[in-house]
């Protein structure tokens, strides 16, 4: 008996039914692709901040070399500052530290003695001839005197050597055992021949500081009439060079501040002379540029390919009609023709410098161009495609800019007055004798000092001084001092051809401020002058400096480091300039874009948006069929029910039929 089919019929109707669904597949996949494709775009944009990063970046234009013929003899490197150059070097003497070392101990554990080591730095000078030689110490201005306190608690050979150690006095000792016992070697850590050593002891064992028992066995000066109780092994010596001939004296091997930007290493004493070679490289500069151009060329070829659309074909990109897409390259372009300001010279624009646009909106780069561009004014290069600042005057520094500070298109600097350090000038003292000497003794060796509020009480080795000694051991004993240490003061001395003691602060301002106490060297008058601080002229505004550093409100620090002053309405000193580079106009522009809230993040959302969207409308629609299939199952077998009912009547009927009496 036939019934209906209701689960063919059912699932006949439910594919019609779900017909919508492919639809929302289709614009599904659709958007996914939409997605995908602004990944492409986010990763091109990506490549090209990339490349705009570097030529940001001041430094990636700086690049120089620099080649020795022989570095073996002597080696070579340059910094950013340095100049094209050829020269040639000769070295004739290596330099060296001082090597000290006592007599021989019977053991480490030894006890040396007990009392104070005293350490100065300072050159040994002898003058005269043979055999009437005189040899004088002068003390290192530039190098901090030690004092270390030997006790009870490390009198021993290692006692001495860990203490020495400890107390980083700029001298290394060691134990070495020579086969006769064991020594006490002292090295000065620098080399040089004003880094040599004077080591005076107070013995508090045996009471004397001179003899060869007890602590004054570590006793060195090589001055006339000095103790040495340690034998020099190795003398301290500068080392001697020419550049193209002219004589140098340096305390370093490493010599850094004879040509500007350029480092020398003298390795080995010269049998002929070493040709030098720095130059400024374009290569890297150039590779840079190509770099930024290809990944433009990269990305303008990414937001073609996807935006756009073939009237003929009448095919599109996948985002062909975006209106995202269309807004980033009308922003682009427009980015890469502005005209940059603050950059102090020529070149305001891309196209000054060999980077042009084609007739097919292709970005191309005239490397012969840009050479010659970086050949004429390489700051002004600089300056169009980094954040970089310029000042027309070379004693005006440039210390820095902040975020708030904007293009800074000449503004013109004048200068009021200087900033000053603050002196103290004596009486003229009285240099007596035939050597012109001034005795320091217990009677006037000891003074107060104040140094910007740090005050400190000091007193200087008696003995007599020349006046470079003089000034050399005022110098030491003051900056020496650990208070004045700790607190980063420091001091100056010279002495004058007007026999004059003239102390100058180490720094430079109002708030730097120095002072005597008592009577220095028994002189009765002095003159004392306060520091000052620079004031300058900015433009139309005023302003007064902390020492010679100027900070302006838009977040501009400079120095003036002297030159010409004038009051009241200042010397005219030129401009100061500061550009955002191109790289850095676009860096940020692409850091904009590529932002959680920038064009591309904000229209993936709206895409991811649409999908989820069309994600509850399925879910929505995959309800409702459910129901629908219920509903038709439900009503197909109802019917199938009745026809069954039916049929069964039916046959009931016709076997009811079939059975009635036939009429004869």
């Amino acid at each position: 008996m036939a019934t209906i089919d209701v689960n063919s019929i059912v699932t006949q109707l439910m594919t019609i039914e779900r017909q919508p669904l492919q639809k929302y597949d289709v614009k599904n996949i659709g958007i996914q692709h939409r997605i995908s494709a602004f990944g492409t775009i986010k990763s091109a944009l990506a490549t090209f901040q990339g490349t705009a990063q570097k030529l940001a970046n001041a430094d990636n234009f700086n690049t120089v070399t620099a080649t020795s013929s022989s570095n073996e003899f002597v080696g070579i490197s340059a910094s950013k500052t340095a100049s094209n150059s050829n020269f040639s070097v000769e070295v004739s003497q290596l330099a060296q530290n001082q090597k000290l070392a006592s007599s021989a101990f019977a053991a480490p554990t030894t006890v040396v003695g007990t009392g104070t080591i005293n350490l100065t730095f300072g050159k040994y000078t002898t003058t005269g001839t043979v055999p009437s030689t005189v040899t004088s110490f002068t003390a290192n201005p530039d190098k901090t005197a030690k004092s270390i306190t030997i006790d009870a608690s490390n009198n021993t050979l290692t006692g001495v050597r860990d203490a020495i150690n400890k107390a980083s006095a700029g001298v290394t000792a060691s134990i070495v055992n020579d086969g006769t016992g064991y020594k006490l070697a002292i090295v000065s850590n620098d080399t040089g021949e004003s880094n040599a050593l004077k080591i005076t002891t107070t013995d508090t064992g045996d009471s004397n500081n001179t003899d060869a028992a007890g602590l004054s066995m570590l006793a060195f000066d090589a001055s006339t009439g000095g103790t040495m109780n340690l034998a020099q092994t190795q003398v301290a010596q500068n080392a001697n060079f020419k550049i193209d001939g002219i004589a140098i004296s340096k305390s370093s091997n490493s010599v850094s501040d004879a040509i500007d930007g350029v480092t020398l290493t003298l390795n080995k004493v010269t049998t002929s002379a070493v040709s030098m070679s720095v130059g400024k490289s374009t290569g890297a500069i150039t590779k840079n540029v190509q770099d930024f151009v290809k990944a433009y060329n990269d990305l303008a070829k990414t937001l073609d390919d996807l935006g756009s659309f073939d009237p003929v074909t009448k095919q599109g990109g996948m985002l062909s009609g975006d209106g995202t897409v269309r807004e980033m390259q009308n922003t682009l372009r427009k980015a890469m023709t502005q005209t940059i300001s603050g950059t102090g010279g020529d070149f305001k624009s891309l196209t000054q410098v060999g980077v042009s646009f084609d007739k097919n909106g292709q970005m191309t780069l005239d490397s012969s161009k840009l050479s010659a561009a970086l050949s004429k004014d390489s700051q002004g290069v600089i300056s169009l495609f980094s954040s970089n600042s310029r000042a027309s005057d070379s004693l005006i520094k440039i210390d820095s800019v902040d975020k708030k500070t904007q293009t800074i298109n000449g503004l013109a600097i004048s200068v009021i007055s200087n900033a000053s350090q603050a002196t103290y000038t004596s009486e003229a003292l009285s240099f007596a004798g035939a050597g012109g000497t001034f005795n320091v003794s217990g009677s006037n060796n000891t003074f107060g000092i104040d140094i910007n509020g740090t005050s400190a009480s000091i007193t200087l080795t008696a003995g007599d001084y020349t006046p470079a000694q003089l000034a050399a051991e005022l110098q030491t004993r003051i900056n020496s001092d650990s208070a004045l240490q700790t607190a980063g003061a420091k001091v100056g001395v010279t002495i004058g051809a007007d026999n004059k003691i003239l102390m100058t602060n180490a720094k430079y301002g109002s708030a730097a401020t120095l002072s005597v106490t008592g009577s220095l060297l028994g002189s009765a008058t002095s003159i004392s002058v306060a520091g000052t601080d620079v004031v300058v002229k900015a433009g139309a505004t005023t302003a007064t400096g902390v020492g010679q550093q100027v900070t302006l409100d838009n977040g501009l620090k400079f120095s003036v480091l002297g030159g010409a002053a004038s009051s009241p309405d200042g010397a005219d000193r030129g401009t100061i300039n500061y550009s955002r580079g191109m790289g850095y106009q676009l860096d940020t522009l692409l850091s904009d874009m590529l932002s959680s809230k920038g064009q591309v993040a904000s229209r993936v959302d709206g895409l991811n948006q649409q999908a989820k969207n069309i994600a509850s409308q399925v879910t929505r629609l995959n309800s409702r069929l459910v129901d629908i299939e219920k509903r038709y199952r439900t009503q197909y077998t109802a019917l199938d029910v009745s026809v069954s009912q039916m049929q069964n009547t039916s046959t009931w009927l016709s076997t009811q039929l079939a059975n009635l009496p036939k009429m004869s």
